[in-house]
């Protein structure tokens, strides 16, 4: 069948976040989608039917991977207006840091 659907590779690793543990939970959140959508795409893609999600089941998990998207870039976008607005303390903080390493004031 040649109607089938390409599985999608996200981009996980090559993000740059300040915040380590940051990084790792958004790095996990894509990989958690990538994973969800491409297990999406193999049932539909499959010629097996003994393994047959109703269209309300598809229906359901995709529903809760909207929601978990959603949920994703709502905590994103405010990390991102602390940053432009100057609050985010950790960002301050390692900004501030590698100033006074550049500087010379600490090691």
């Amino acid at each position: 069948m040649s109607d089938k659907l390409k599985r999608i590779d996200l981009v996980t690793d090559d993000l740059r976040l300040g915040d380590r543990d940051e990084r790792t939970d958004l790095v996990g959140n894509f990989k958690n989608t990538e994973e969800a959508i491409n297990a999406i795409i193999g049932w539909i893609d499959s010629d097996d039917t003994s393994d047959f999600v109703s269209k309300e089941d598809l229906e359901s998990m995709l529903k809760e991977l909207r929601d978990m998207i959603k949920e994703n870039n709502k905590d994103l976008k405010e990390r991102i207006n602390r940053i432009l607005l100057g609050t985010d303390v950790e960002s301050i903080e390692i900004v501030v840091t590698q100033i006074l390493k550049q500087r010379g004031v600490i090691d």
